[in-house]
């Protein structure tokens, strides 16, 4: 059955992939305009309404395609659209009735980082399971650079444009793991350097963003510069939660420690196919660790522990948890 639930908090895949399915549905070309009787949006329609798209029947004008929000049906907010027992059952059964030529795409868009899902224990939830696809669009984090750079490698690609890997990380270190800002980036990009398409080193270090501060934070870690990670970190906690920032530190620095630890015996293709990374990242990470040893990875990343008990406990506050996190004099209480 042609019933789809998308959810989760990377719109732009999300979109990307309702763009997709309503192109090869209404056989979309450049320049074609959609029929409003073709292709239809609603947002958290009532039940009346709801059941009407889901018992529509297409007519001479072709298939139909419904976008539909129903993140009101579908998870629990303070808004949710309730529904008796009679009215479950009959949405459930118009799933199963839903005709071959319509297409129906409930969407449950989630904001960045938040945790809400939809509740697979519903009836509802078990219809669209059972009748048609239902799929996650989760963001990528910051420390994801290995997937997120063939991602970003097919953005340049398909706007005519190239660039080697380094170039590529640049960029995204410049700015962050959203995609939506990533594909904003490349088109400017492509506007800046017209009518060239080779995407240099010093093009992308241009490229605008607030997302170089995580990865700034650290690679000075790594170089022993607490005090200027403690500035940028500072920086960070007036528009970022302390967890983002610790979820990325404690992830980096246990794939770091490992890769350390595996760089004694194995190549970096090795390590790479080991751990799940890129090759690529692997080999970047090998260079930044020539000076660094197994010993001050563990210190770093059981400070990084110690600070995330210390603010969750209240013992201390986010800036200063941080701080003896990196100072061993300061975690052993010698101010």
């Amino acid at each position: 059955m042609p019933v789809y639930l998308f959810w989760g908090d990377e719109d732009f895949t999300l979109e990307n992939e309702i763009k997709t399915i309503k192109d090869e549905v209404l056989k979309v070309r450049d320049g074609n305009e959609i029929s409003p009787l073709n292709y239809r949006c609603l947002d958290n329609p009532d039940f009346k309404v709801l059941i009407d798209a889901l018992c529509t029947q297409p007519m001479m004008f072709g298939d139909v395609v419904y976008k539909i929000r129903a993140d009101k049906y579908f998870l629990e907010t303070a808004k949710k659209i309730k529904l008796d027992d009679k009215q479950t059952d009959e949405v459930t059964k118009a799933f199963d009735l839903v005709s071959d030529r319509v297409h129906i795409i409930l969407t449950c868009p989630i904001d960045k980082g938040d945790r809400k899902k939809p509740d697979s224990r519903k009836k509802i939830f078990k219809a669209v399971q059972k009748t048609g696809t239902v799929k996650e669009f989760s963001s990528f984090k910051a420390y994801e650079e290995y997937k997120i750079l063939p991602v970003l490698k097919g953005m340049v690609q398909k706007a005519g444009l190239k660039a080697d890997n380094n170039v590529l990380t640049t960029i995204m270190r410049q700015v962050g793991p959203s995609l939506r800002d990533l594909n904003n980036a490349v088109d400017k990009i492509k506007l800046t350097i017209y009518p060239d398409t080779l995407i240099t080193q010093d093009i992308a270090e241009k490229t605008g963003g607030g997302g170089q501060n995580i990865f700034l934070i650290n690679d000075l870690i790594l170089e022993k510069k607490f005090d200027k990670a403690l500035f940028e970190i500072s920086n960070m906690l007036n528009k970022s939660h302390y967890l983002e920032i610790l979820a990325f530190l404690q992830s980096s620095f246990s794939k770091l420690l490992i890769t350390k630890v595996y760089s004694k015996s194995m190549s970096s293709f090795d390590i790479a196919r080991k751990t799940g990374q890129n090759d690529f990242a692997v080999k970047k990470s090998l260079e930044k660790l020539r000076t660094v040893s197994v010993d001050e990875l563990i210190q770093i990343k059981q400070g990084l522990i110690e600070a995330e008990f210390e603010i969750k406990s209240g013992e201390k506050e986010a800036l200063l948890a941080f701080e003896c996190a990196f100072f061993q004099d300061k975690r052993n209480g010698a101010l």
